[in-house]
């Protein structure tokens, strides 16, 4: 486990989340690194992407600037805030949205490794539902391809959509390519057929070039 921390030197609990960790490195059989250790700023979500953070740890009072932690998290790194709970509030819909725990400010070595833990857990479950989204997302671009190009072979051919499928199955199978990108050629071939019609040697044609032609 990767962990980053965020300081806040001005606050009283200053120290603390650091001492919890390294008793926790110490720790045979924990397998816990702690990366480094920086005050918030901008350049941070560069240094976390190029150090690999999977875990970042940091007191509430230490994000003075709101609007790093949302590039934090888009990072897709786990987030385990140490924060009093009157304070909770100002990050809930953040954390309906992102793997982000909550700690008391003064946290003992088991409370803090039980919430590094949680959120590690919590971060990959939400890179699973990312990639089941993303792979979602493809299945339906793919498909609306399929589906514009059974409706280039169904208006040229004059064949039904059942038709059209199997033409498309048939030709990626015999060439050995994916059905996503027969279709994606086919309407690329239409894009470009569609241009030399309405265009001369691929230029399209404007009223001043067709007056040029007519005369």
């Amino acid at each position: 486990m990767r962990v980053w921390l965020i300081e806040d030197r001005n606050s009283p609990e200053y120290g603390h989340l650091e001492a919890a960790v390294q008793q926790l490195a110490a720790r045979p059989g924990v397998p816990l690194v702690l990366l480094g250790r920086s005050a918030l700023q901008p350049e941070l979500v560069q240094v976390l992407r190029t150090q690999g953070a999977e875990i970042v740890l940091a007191p509430a009072s230490a994000l003075t600037d709101e609007r790093l932690l949302p590039e934090l998290l888009e990072l897709e790194t786990g987030v385990v805030l140490s924060v009093a709970p009157a304070d909770s509030e100002r990050f809930r819909l953040l954390a309906e949205c992102y793997p982000l725990l909550y700690i008391p400010l003064r946290p003992d070595a088991d409370g803090l490794w039980l919430a590094l833990a949680g959120a590690l857990a919590a971060r990959h479950r939400q890179h699973q539902w990312q990639s089941e989204v993303r792979k979602l997302q493809q299945r339906l671009n793919d498909r609306i391809v399929i589906e514009r190009a059974k409706g280039v072979l169904v208006e040229r051919l004059k064949i039904n959509e059942q038709e059209a499928y199997r033409r498309l199955r048939v030709l990626s199978r015999r060439q050995r390519r994916q059905i996503r990108d027969i279709a994606q050629s086919l309407l690329d071939a239409e894009s470009l057929l569609a241009t030399e019609v309405n265009g001369v040697g691929g230029k399209l044609l404007g009223p001043d070039s067709a007056s040029a032609e007519a005369s």
